[in-house]
């Protein structure tokens, strides 16, 4: 309610909703877009600092959270990743019932891909396994921030502005290094060990996660077409 409180208030400032904007389109859905800016921001430090963490500690740890609380590892692979976690699939759940409720919000492609990674992160949590594909998962939300302030500039009506031209690029680059390459590398590193993925995990559940995973890289990779077709059209544009 905040969010929408303070839209509210910039939106009835002069200079804020340029002649192009929609005031009552970023009052309206602004602060699902505000949620999801904060949300990505939180995910994506977090991501980072436990891949970062994950990276040094032995491939065991990486596949699988220690079972054993004193294990040095157990920290990094478990207690702090399942805080994350519990972030994450709060605020999928919180969008996707945003999306339902909402005509306007609402997104075939985005509803899939929540409920996709919903049911991972669930897996994930239940089998206390993947911990390091898990934190270079949700590094793909650092795409997400550039995305909600490109919204932000194309409902205040600054889609032909200096800031969207700097904007538009970034978010190709961000999407592209964060879930197109960096999850690329991700899932080249699950199938390099393949043999020790899931150990002590039903094959079912295993085979299921890693159809998740594919999934969710074939739709960055139909989002990262889109998103090349778009600049391709603004530019001829320009």
């Amino acid at each position: 309610r905040g969010s929408a409180v303070a839209l509210a208030a910039l939106c009835r400032r002069r200079g804020f909703i340029l002649a192009a904007g929609d005031a009552s389109k970023v009052i309206a859905q602004g602060p699902s877009y505000v949620v999801s800016f904060f949300h990505a921001l939180l995910v994506t430090t977090r991501g980072m600092w436990h891949v970062a963490r994950l990276l040094q500690a032995p491939l065991s740890a990486q596949l699988k959270i220690p079972a054993d609380p004193s294990d040095p590892w157990y920290a990094a692979s478990g207690s702090e990743i399942k805080q994350t976690n519990l972030l994450f699939v709060s605020f999928l759940l919180n969008d996707l019932g945003h999306m339902l409720l909402s005509p306007a919000l609402n997104d075939t492609a985005l509803v899939i891909h929540h409920l996709g990674f919903i049911g991972a992160s669930f897996i994930c949590a239940s089998y206390r396994f993947l911990p390091l594909p898990f934190s270079w998962l949700i590094c793909g939300e650092a795409s997400t921030i550039l995305l909600n302030v490109r919204w932000g500039l194309l409902a205040s009506g600054r889609a032909e502005t200096t800031a969207m031209r700097v904007v538009e690029p970034a978010f190709a680059l961000l999407f592209a290094l964060a879930r197109v390459i960096g999850y690329g590398a991700g899932l080249a590193h699950l199938w390099f060990h393949r043999e020790r993925v899931g150990e002590g995990v039903p094959s079912g559940v295993v085979r299921s996660l890693l159809l998740l995973l594919l999934a969710g890289y074939a739709l960055n990779l139909s989002w990262m077409r889109k998103i090349v077709a778009m600049g391709r059209s603004r530019k001829r544009r320009a």
